[in-house]
């Protein structure tokens, strides 16, 4: 066959002329050889596609896909992370912002705060922490501006070893150890009425410790630790993290006037028997019932019944979750409560 000649192409089935007359087709294409010399139409039902077919099909496909993806880039989005926005009054944010500075000086007097309680610490307080409680003496008893911002420099400088110390800690023990301590050199840091004071970078990590905290806290706790210091470990861990996004939270409000929350921050739980934090007598303890899991709520129930008033006897870190997820504060609580008053 001569290279000029374009190589005939065959179908598997006969042309609609030759099986309605009944006769014997070659199936070459576009046309069988018999209507080919005859000059007479001749059509396949399962006609292939030919190149140049297939070149403007696919052409107008793409065009018309590009211009289908044109339009909907004008209407899609990217998926956005649900966040809630939370807009409060003056009085709220200084509550909440009065209320976390506090926790320093707290810890300065009997190293026990809302969300650190020394009795977890059975080997003695973590280095980070007794480094913290120094700083934290020396802040509050100074009295000179000048004085000041040689404490706040070294809160810095200890506030940057912990965080970068944190990645590397060698147990969980010490990771908690490290965020507490941190929060607490934030709560002076991020919180600092001074205006010439400059932003601590570290209020940005806060996130990502509370995060640590919650992925590499253990699933079980060892059985020779007693009742009482396994939920006060447990309990610890989880007001840590609530209490350093808590503290994002109110550096924004204090900022910006607003403050972003992501549904993963309401979710968060803990012990609503919050009078357990405090002393307990161990006959307490010990007649506590073993599912304890029906009392763990989540800040958005609890902040929810607080603000229907169905809270009794709101103690301060109960105090600061209200400002901090309502905006309000515990006197403008209305009494008695819409529904019956919640067990704590």
């Amino acid at each position: 066959m001569s290279p000029g000649i374009p190589k005939k192409v065959t179908l598997r089935r006969s042309c609609q002329a030759c099986i309605k007359s009944k006769r014997r087709c070659d199936q070459h294409w576009p046309k069988c050889s018999r209507y080919l010399s005859r000059g007479c139409d001749c059509e396949y039902v399962n006609a292939p596609l030919t190149g140049t077919i297939g070149i403007r099909r696919s052409s107008e496909k793409k065009v018309t896909h590009n211009r289908r993806a044109e339009d909907l880039s004008y209407q899609i989005r990217a998926p956005l992370r649900l966040e809630i926005v939370k807009e409060y009054d003056q009085a709220a944010i200084r509550f909440l912002v009065n209320g976390l500075r506090e926790y320093p000086r707290a810890f300065v007097k009997t190293q026990k705060t809302d969300f650190i309680h020394p009795d977890i610490y059975t080997s003695g307080l973590p280095t980070a922490i007794t480094d913290t409680h120094l700083l934290c003496t020396f802040y509050s008893q100074c009295g000179h501006q000048r004085d000041t911002g040689d404490i706040l420099q070294l809160l810095r400088i200890k506030s940057d070893e912990i965080y970068r110390h944190i990645s590397h800690s060698s147990t969980f023990t010490e990771l908690l150890g490290c965020s507490q301590a941190l929060v607490l050199i934030q709560c002076i840091l991020a919180l600092n009425p001074d205006p010439s004071s400059h932003y601590s970078e570290s209020i940005g990590h806060m996130e990502s410790v509370a995060k640590r905290l919650w992925e590499q806290a253990p699933i079980q706790l060892p059985s020779t630790l007693t009742r009482r210091h396994a939920w006060l470990l447990a309990e610890s861990v989880r007001r840590t993290i609530i209490v350093s996004l808590m503290l994002r939270s109110a550096y924004s409000l204090n900022t910006r006037n607003y403050s972003v929350r992501t549904p993963f921050v309401d979710a968060l739980p803990f012990d609503v028997r919050t009078a357990l934090w405090d002393d307990s007598p161990d006959h307490v303890w010990d007649e506590l019932d073993s599912q304890s899991c029906d009392s763990m709520i989540s800040l958005h129930e609890y902040s929810d019944a607080m603000e229907r008033g169905s809270v009794h006897d709101i103690g301060n870190f109960g105090a600061l979750i209200l400002a901090a997820c309502k905006g309000k504060d515990v006197s403008g609580i209305s009494y008695p409560p819409t529904e019956p008053y919640m067990a704590t």
